[in-house]
């Protein structure tokens, strides 16, 4: 009976671990039967019998079957977390969908109309974009007839009406522009001669001071100067500089010059102080532009396109505005000159 019972024992044995015990396939062909029950980063440790373990066995000597069977017999998820990542499953990735490329057809732009081919270069009218190129060419014509009415000193208006009719248009500006220049008759312009600024600029002589009952005449508008009365046996009083102890005026004149902002910022930067230096505190800055003449003392500001300059109006000053494209004529010149 006791023969019997333990048979049954072995037996009952046998089952258990048949039904717990896991069988693993290693990398050498060979298999190792047993119960996993310690996973960590190295490798995991199997129960092989009732009181028998298993060395420590590496991931690496596992198959992929083995790996995926020892996943799927983790007793928590720690374990199973732990040989997840070495596990490569043959599951084959869908193939990327290439996109359909659609190929339009290309519309070729619409060749000129034959039927227009007789009309030569006028053909150019029948299109909005012929009359566009045709407006800036009208335009920059009569922009060039300008500029040659100004440097030939020609009437502006004659100029530029001779270059707005179609039969005239280029032609007037090329034959104003191999004309001399225009002597100063109509006074629109200041002659170019140097003798000639100085003669058409002749100051009348001040009277002096005693002749004047003490007092010096106003030399430029908004500037005077005085000479009080002394008691007799005091010492002379000083009379105004006589014009020709006053040096001659610098003349700029459109043509001979470019007036733009770099043009005022070099030959004219000591007119930008607030406080004019000793050499230019006695100057005026005379201005010959389109809509008449300007006198000022200082520049007080300038722009890509134009100068702000402080001219006298009565006992006060007041910035106006010129823009470069209106001036004819910059002078330089001693308040004392007319």
């Amino acid at each position: 009976m006791r023969r019997f019972g333990f048979i049954i024992a072995i037996w009952a044995g046998l089952l258990w671990h048949g039904a717990y015990a896991g069988s693993y396939a290693l990398t050498d062909g060979s298999r190792i039967l047993g119960d996993p029950i310690n996973y960590d980063q190295t490798g995991v440790m199997l129960k092989t019998g009732a009181e028998s373990y298993s060395a420590r066995i590496s991931w690496g000597k596992f198959t992929d079957e083995a790996l995926r069977q020892l996943r799927d017999d983790a007793k928590t998820p720690q374990e199973r977390a732990i040989v997840a990542p070495m596990v490569s499953d043959d599951i084959p990735a869908p193939k990327a969908k290439l996109r359909e490329i659609t190929v339009k057809p290309i519309s070729p732009p619409a060749r000129p109309d034959r039927r227009l081919e007789h009309l030569g270069v006028l053909a150019v009218f029948t299109s909005p974009l012929g009359w566009v190129m045709l407006l800036i060419l009208y335009g920059t014509n009569l922009f060039a007839a300008y500029e040659v009415a100004i440097y030939r000193k020609q009437p502006i208006l004659t100029v530029c009406g001779l270059a707005a009719i179609p039969l005239f248009g280029v032609a007037s500006p090329i034959f104003f522009l191999a004309l001399p220049t225009r002597p100063n008759a109509d006074g629109q312009f200041f002659p170019s001669s140097g003798a000639a600024v100085q003669a058409s600029y002749a100051p009348t002589p001040f009277p002096s001071a005693a002749a004047a009952g003490g007092a010096a005449p106003m030399a430029s508008e908004g500037f005077a100067l005085f000479s009080p009365r002394e008691p007799a046996g005091s010492k002379p009083v000083a009379t105004a500089p006589t014009p020709a102890d006053l040096p001659a005026p610098e003349v700029y004149q459109r043509g001979d010059f470019l007036f733009n902002r770099r043009f005022f910022e070099t030959k004219l930067a000591g007119f930008f102080r607030v406080v004019l230096s000793e050499s230019d505190k006695d100057l005026l800055i005379h201005i010959k532009a389109v809509r008449g003449d300007f006198v000022g003392k200082r520049i007080s500001r300038v722009t890509p396109s134009e100068l702000y300059l402080e001219v006298f109006k009565g006992s006060a000053t007041a910035d106006e505005m010129i823009p470069f494209v209106e001036i004819i004529e910059v002078q330089i010149r001693h308040k004392d000159l007319n």
